[in-house]
């Protein structure tokens, strides 16, 4: 027998209550995607997750399964095993392929993470939004194709053009293309004017001037998202133009006349069903039902209903409050009675089988996931579907979140089908989990300029890019350094051999009743008495009263099978050990702590002669470090001057970045001219300074600066300087005839000679004496009169 999941866990502990478990040697599980929430112990921060009583289920019957001495015993399917993040590759591990993990040492998820991934943590808000908490989450994934591997061995990935399945195709567009056709709507004053002010919020939460419970860029980036869909959602002003509502509903009434009178066969008794026309799915996110406000779906329905479709024929998913009643609306959708069928992802996704009649699909909005598209579309697209293709719109307002969060989406979906196929070849990779748009998107989305958009995706790629060839030249440095090591290995390792090899001839035979040692000059042919001569021996050497933090040489203790033992105390964190070796021979030291060396021990006389006898295998064992050293060596002076791979595609990303740079300032500079002919707008010649009111300044000439005695003006690095002002010309003025604490240099403005440069509208239409009596400091000038700015 087999277990089929999912099911309702009171119907799984039925069916197990009533027959033996050993009946069911083998799970099947359908949608296994639904089971990622398996609990996950972990010391890392925030990354210890409770689980679900589903997926805890789940993998007690299969550990139950394995315990029993199955080795298969469970086959998932789902067409989105990684959706929102590359940890889900981990849990899919833990449920088909356990054993792998264990036998790579990452039987446990924070030895996974450590190889794997890498967390940053950061402070970020509540979410009650009252409060501020540090959370941690993955930043990028590291060591990508060895965990590709691990994945290959147990995923087995069937794309459609794999499987070939009888499903309905994708209708063609106006370019000829199969794939969903996109309707882009103008966006209305009112819209416009929100999203300048999104960008204005996201400049406030970049420079942190407003606190994250009033504003941040998820708060911002769902306003966005609603306001694309539609205005009436954030303001309570009614559009000035089309919304995606309105255009909604001509395309959706335009397809229903299109089938209105397409026959269909009823799917319970294989004949020609009396009813009539085919089925639309209408996914929508936002907006959903509700009675206390407007919404997108209530919206619809009413503008379908104005347009002259019948009363019924446009239901909701939110309809459905029981199993029961999703029952019947799904049969009402298959036998022709519902045209229209409006629902959000989580609600009209996973389970929903009314493909019967369904002619188009049309997304309202954009999820954040792309495996939420592929559970949207996977409702149409699907085998029992009558239709030999099918239409599928994205309905696109331009200038708002709607283009970003469609690109968003492709850019994901690429990368996880590469992941899905092991088609990877980097190293690293970025989390593709988020919630939120960067400012700068937000930014680029709301400027209206097409290059400001594109410029921020290929800022994006660039960086990529060139984090990929940082990480090229840090692997080259890490060649070179293995390299070197193993080179070093290899010659410490061939020294030893020849150390060792030398030694073999002396060595004798020790073992059984052919036993002999000598310790401190006695010879022993017993070990219980070469123990007791050994424990005799540390104490003559005092090593009781050795401080725990002391070394000291012991000298020789005596000599086995041929070879000199020599004896060495040493400390460590507080315990003092006795190391022994044999003299001029490497690798063959052990140490054991004080306390076993004072009382007599066999062990040790035994572990002298192993010491001895295992001189060949200590050869053996070198040999096969050798070996592997070498192989190694030679790896890394294949690998080492490689050229980066990826060489090609930075230089064509800074270029595309340098040229949406130039096209960008070739638009500012109408501006640039603008601002430059308000600089040099004609000022008046000359003013009266208020510190010397009988004396006119020539604003054309600098005003020059006389201390007490004419100090000399001398240019240092291209500005003028003067000595500092000495303690009376601080007091009584600078000589030239302006009262105490006025002047171009005050007490608290020292080392400068201020030149006023000639019209130069930096520097303000006054002479500098004008605005230290208004204790303000003037910016410095050249000796030429030009500004040292």
């Amino acid at each position: 027998m087999t277990l089929i999941l999912p099911a309702p866990i009171d119907q799984i502990k039925a069916v197990l209550e009533s027959t033996k478990a050993s009946a069911f040697p083998y799970v099947v599980v359908d949608e296994m995607h639904m089971y990622k929430n398996l609990a996950t112990e972990s010391n890392i921060r925030d990354a210890s997750i409770d689980g679900s009583e589903r997926a805890s289920d789940l993998h007690l019957k299969l550990e139950s399964l394995r315990h029993r001495g199955h080795d298969r015993v469970v086959t998932g399917a789902t067409a989105t095993p990684i959706a929102n993040s590359v940890t889900e590759a981990y849990v899919m591990q833990r449920y088909l392929r356990p054993d792998l993990l264990e036998e790579a040492g990452l039987g446990h998820f924070d030895a996974w993470a450590a190889t794997f991934g890498e967390t940053v943590t950061e402070m970020e808000m509540s979410p009650t939004g009252s409060s501020f908490r540090l959370k941690t989450r993955f930043a990028r994934f590291q060591n990508v194709p060895e965990m590709l591997r691990l994945w290959s061995v147990f995923a087995d990935v069937k794309t459609a053009e794999d499987l070939k399945l009888p499903v309905p195709e994708i209708a063609e567009r106006g370019d000829g293309k199969r794939a969903a056709d996109t309707v882009v709507i103008e966006p209305t004053r009112e819209l416009q004017a929100y999203i300048d002010d999104i960008a204005t919020r996201a400049e406030r939460v970049q420079s942190k001037a407003v606190r994250p419970d009033e504003d941040n860029m998820l708060k911002i980036s769902t306003d966005g998202r609603k306001a694309a869909l539609d205005v009436r959602l954030v303001l309570p002003a009614t559009p000035s133009g089309p919304s995606k509502v309105d255009v909604a509903a001509d395309m959706i009434h335009r397809v229903w006349n299109q089938h209105a009178d397409r026959s269909f066969t009823d799917p319970t008794t294989d004949e020609p069903s009396p009813v009539r026309g085919g089925l639309q799915l209408v996914f929508c996110d936002l907006g959903t039902p509700n009675k206390d406000r407007w919404n997108v779906y209530d919206e619809l329905r009413a503008q379908l209903q104005q347009r002259g479709m019948p009363d019924g024929a446009v239901r909701f998913m939110h309809e459905a409050k029981t199993d029961t009643d999703k029952a019947r609306l799904f049969a009402a959708a298959r036998t022709g009675h519902i045209a229209v069928l409006v629902g959000s992802t989580e609600k009209m996704g996973v389970g929903t089988n009314v493909q019967a009649r369904a002619v188009a699909l049309h997304h309202l909005d954009c999820p954040w996931r792309p495996s939420d598209i592929a559970q949207r579309e996977g409702r149409v697209i699907r085998q029992g579907n009558q239709n030999d293709e099918v239409v599928i719109t994205r309905i696109v307002t331009e200038g708002s979140f709607d283009s970003y969060m469609w690109q968003g989406i492709e850019r994901k979906a690429r990368f996880i089908g590469q992941i899905m196929r092991g088609s990877l070849d980097v190293r690293e990779i970025e989390e593709i989990d988020s919630a939120a748009l960067s400012a700068a998107e937000a930014k680029a989305i709301a400027s209206g300029n097409p290059l400001m958009l594109e410029k921020s995706i290929a800022q994006n790629d660039y960086t990529k890019l060139q984090r990929l060839e940082r990480a090229h030249s840090r692997n080259q440095s890490m060649l070179h350094h293995t390299k070197s090591r193993a080179a070093e290995i290899i010659d410490h390792a061939q020294r030893d051999i020849a150390a060792l090899t030398a030694a073999l001839p002396r060595i004798r035979d020790t073992s059984g009743d052919r036993f002999q040692i000598t310790i401190s000059g006695h010879h022993y042919d017993s070990r219980v008495d070469a123990a007791e001569a050994v424990a005799y021996w540390a104490r003559d050497q005092n090593i009781q009263y050795l401080s725990d933090y002391a070394e000291r040489d012991l000298g020789r203790l005596g000599s086995v099978s041929g070879l000199q033992i020599h004896a060495r105390a040493s400390a460590s964190f507080g315990t003092v050990q006795v190391h022994f070796s044999l003299e001029n021979l490497p690798r063959t030291s052990f140490g054991l702590p004080r306390d076993q060396i004072l009382s007599p021990t066999v062990g040790l006389i035994q572990r002298l002669e192993n010491r001895a006898s295992q001189l060949p295998t200590i050869i053996e064992t070198l040999t096969n470090e050798i070996r592997q050293e070498q192989e190694t060596l030679d790896e890394a002076e294949q690998r080492i001057g490689v050229p980066f791979k990826h060489a090609e595609a930075l230089r064509a990303a800074h270029a595309r970045l340098d040229e949406i740079d130039a096209k960008l300032a070739e638009l500012s500079e109408p501006a640039t001219r603008r601002n430059h002919a308000r600089w040099q707008r004609p000022r008046p010649s000359r003013h009266t300074c208020p510190g010397r009111p009988r004396r006119r300044v020539d604003s054309e000439r600098a005003c020059t600066v006389r201390q007490a005695g004419r100090a000399r003006l001398s240019a240092v690095a291209g500005v003028a300087r003067r000595p500092r002002p000495t303690s009376s010309s601080r007091s009584t003025g600078l000589g030239d005839g302006s009262p105490p604490g006025h002047g171009p240099l005050r007490g608290h403005i020292q080392g400068w000679a201020v030149l006023v440069a000639e019209r130069d509208d930096r520097v303000p239409a006054k002479c500098l004496r004008c605005r230290c009596a208004r204790g303000r400091p003037a910016y410095p000038a050249s000796v030429d009169g030009s500004p040292a700015m």
